[in-house]
């Protein structure tokens, strides 16, 4: 019998229950039966799970490329809302007043700390370099400026005096610097005395 033969006659008989049952002999096979098997051998169940897994990463690749750009998109546009034209101009303004507020206070500073720069002795090309946030800052950072330039005229007046004191040539009101005097002298001081100091040291190279 050749294969049309076989679909007439199929045709012929679907609404006979005798041929309808026989055709079902022939094809045992069926979804609960299939589940079944697959549940009862480990091969077929390993087979049918890796089977998944392939195509369900197929799909996720398939949706990413697909959707996976709007998606994010979409989140950003929805954590981060777009501004207008007026929005956009107003922080703009914000940030230049911001920054002319600073500068204004930056100058300001400065002048605060050349002032005490001024009064305390200290070299003024430094004093940019210490302004501070604030008035309190900046005064705390001069003062630091000062101790620390103190400590190295004493340590330079610790190497070069061992003790011996310094007269001052004849006719001269000054005074005889010793190594305890001269490190008891503030910047001012010695600035005011600078030359008998300098020939205190000088002699003791």
């Amino acid at each position: 019998m050749k294969l049309e033969q076989v679909k007439q006659l199929i045709e012929e008989n679907q609404t006979n229950e005798e041929w309808q049952t026989y055709l079902q002999g022939l094809n045992p096979y069926s979804v609960e039966g299939i589940e079944q098997y697959i549940q009862s051998n480990q091969q077929a169940k390993s087979w049918f799970d890796s089977t998944v897994d392939k195509r369900f990463a197929k799909s996720l690749e398939t949706w990413k490329a697909n959707h996976l750009e709007s998606a994010v998109d979409a989140e950003i546009k929805k954590r981060f809302p777009a501004k207008d034209e007026k929005e956009i101009e107003v922080e703009k303004l914000r940030a230049e007043v911001e920054n002319m507020k600073l500068e204004k206070q930056r100058e300001r500073l400065t002048s605060q700390a050349v002032k005490i720069a001024s009064e305390k002795k200290l070299p003024l090309p430094l004093v940019d370099f210490f302004v501070g946030a604030d008035e309190e800052a900046t005064t705390a950072n001069l003062v630091m400026l000062e101790q620390s330039l103190q400590q190295a005229i004493q340590h330079q007046v610790e190497q070069r005096l061992k003790g011996d004191g310094y007269t001052p040539p004849a006719g001269s009101t000054s005074s005889t610097f010793t190594l305890d005097s001269i490190k008891g002298m503030s910047p001012n001081e010695i600035n005011q005395h600078w030359d008998q100091v300098k020939q205190a040291l000088q002699n003791k190279q």
